[in-house]
């Protein structure tokens, strides 16, 4: 029978590693506020330096608190299995995330907690365990506890606790400039974390929580406009998910279609993050007990660029974590399988009518249904205006190889395009006969080349086979234009 014998890691290593996860600053303080809300805090104040000669950054709450063994139990590594059974309102995932998080930006964390009157306080320093290869966490006396940062505010509450950031040899190797780079992170945080947390902040959840960074107060934003008049709020419908364990979960969808640009008013835009949140941030928001994990993707469902408007909110309980692939950071999320098909189907509802709401300009003109314009006349009320065809064969490349932020603001680039087009001098330039509208031979060759490319590509996803393919490209400009060509094509792929 096999021999098991214990093998720890190695100190230095493994906690080197763990500061090289990737962790945002942003994120990384958002970690720390998820243990704040799990301990039940209402008052969260984030403390940034204003003296260059001591910077620090500091979060303390005014939670639960955690005894002397609790608060030992919380400074190792994996302190709770995320296997174990936890609250439904536990935000934690893995028992890493204070540790990993913070010493990701610092390399001395101390953590500070009150409860029954009792304050304790341990510290890791990263230096130390370089040094001494060993994992060795301080435990701090009562004189050194009396020395620390900010711990007079944490005296005065009843519980609580107390994070504090020290030596930042990430950001001096960054930018040569600890302070100054605090404070851009502190202008950064207030929008992240008003986003984040906005329902926590907006009264949204049992535990309304209210957060500063220094004397500022977070206000939560809004990415549905729940209260405008023009949002129209969608049926909401509840998803029976089974966890690893078989029990049955409840994934809650509810999708909306925010009004109109021209409907919002500056303080609408405000509550959206601002007009680029308005215009890149459309699809999925994946919520964790109420928590945004996720924003402003369709995770690779087919989108049209009249769906704009649409996005659909979705809550998950910490339950489904394994099933989500929920990360140790609590950045990314991978939609199952399993419940895609539904939530397809939820998003075409919300698509159809966003679609709806955005074709009141007018039909499209079209010579030819077979054709595949590049461009679109369409007709509004008695005049024309030209859009550029998002559902062309060609934009299947950027839907199906681009990510959605990418793709959203480069729809924002061809919005500029269509309302720069140069009608007058277009007009006379072709009313003098001086547009040079012929393809020379260079030209030729440049488009014969980017269908190679577009042929290529969608034979590797395998949804046609080589004629399907080459046929359907030539019903598309400017390839239509160019029907000798095709023969080389089929030579080319020996059809």
């Amino acid at each position: 029978m096999a021999e098991y014998k214990s093998n720890i890691p190695q100190a230095e290593f493994l906690m080197g590693a763990m500061r090289s996860m990737g962790y945002s600053f942003e994120a990384a303080i958002a970690d720390i506020i998820d243990n704040s809300i799990s301990a039940d805090a209402k008052n969260i104040q984030i403390k940034f330096p204003s003296n260059p000669t001591n910077c620090y950054v500091s979060i303390l709450d005014d939670g639960n608190g955690m005894n002397q063994y609790e608060l030992f139990d919380a400074m190792k590594y994996g302190s709770n299995s995320c296997e174990q059974e936890r609250d439904e309102n536990d935000l934690g995932r893995f028992g890493l995330g204070m540790k990993a998080a913070s010493l990701s930006q610092c390399k001395i964390l101390t953590v500070v907690s009150k409860q029954n009157g009792q304050i304790s306080a341990y510290q890791w320093n990263y230096d130390i365990i370089l040094n001494k290869k060993e994992w060795l966490v301080a435990e701090l006396n009562e004189t050194e506890i009396s020395r620390l940062l900010e711990i007079e505010e944490l005296e005065m509450f009843v519980s609580g606790t107390l994070v504090i950031w020290q030596n930042f040899d990430i950001l001096e190797k960054s930018s040569g400039d600890v302070f100054s780079s605090l404070k851009d992170f502190k202008i950064k945080i207030v929008d992240y974390l008003s986003l984040i947390f906005h329902r926590y902040l907006n009264g949204e959840t049992d535990n309304k929580v209210n957060i500063k960074v220094n004397s500022l107060k977070i206000k939560g934003l809004d990415p549905f406009l729940e209260k405008h008049k023009k949002t129209n709020i969608r049926q909401e419908f509840n998803l029976d998910i089974k966890d690893t364990q078989g029990v049955e979960r409840h994934v809650i969808v509810q999708p909306y279609v925010l009004p109109y640009q021209k409907d919002l008013s500056k303080e609408d835009l405000e509550l959206l993050g601002g007009i680029t949140n308005l215009r890149t941030k459309q699809g999925f928001y994946i919520y964790r007990n109420k928590r945004l994990i996720i924003w402003g993707t369709w995770f690779g469902i087919a989108r049209n660029e009249l769906t704009k408007n649409a996005r659909i909110r979705v809550d998950i309980p910490n339950t489904l974590d394994d099933i989500w692939s929920i990360d140790i950071k609590k950045q990314n999320a991978i939609i199952p399988k399993s419940i895609k098909n539904s939530l397809t189907k939820a998003v075409t509802e919300t698509m159809d009518f966003s679609v709806k709401i955005q074709n009141h300009r007018g039909r499209i003109a079209k010579l030819n249904d077979d054709l595949d314009y590049i461009w679109n006349r369409e007709k509004c009320r008695d005049k024309y205006i030209y859009t550029i065809n998002r559902d062309s064969r060609i934009f299947e490349l950027l839907n199906e190889n681009v990510d959605d932020e990418a793709l959203s603001r480069f729809e924002m680039v061809l919005e500029e395009i269509e309302r720069s087009i140069p009608y007058q001098q277009i007009y006379i330039d072709i009313s003098q006969d001086i547009v040079d509208e012929e393809d020379n031979e260079e030209r030729l060759k440049d488009i014969e080349n980017k269908g190679l490319m577009w042929v290529k590509h969608v034979m590797e996803l395998g949804h046609l086979t080589p004629k399907q393919t080459i046929d359907q490209l030539f019903k598309s400009e400017p390839f239509c234009k160019h029907t000798g060509m095709i023969t080389n094509f089929y030579n080319r792929f020996e059809i």
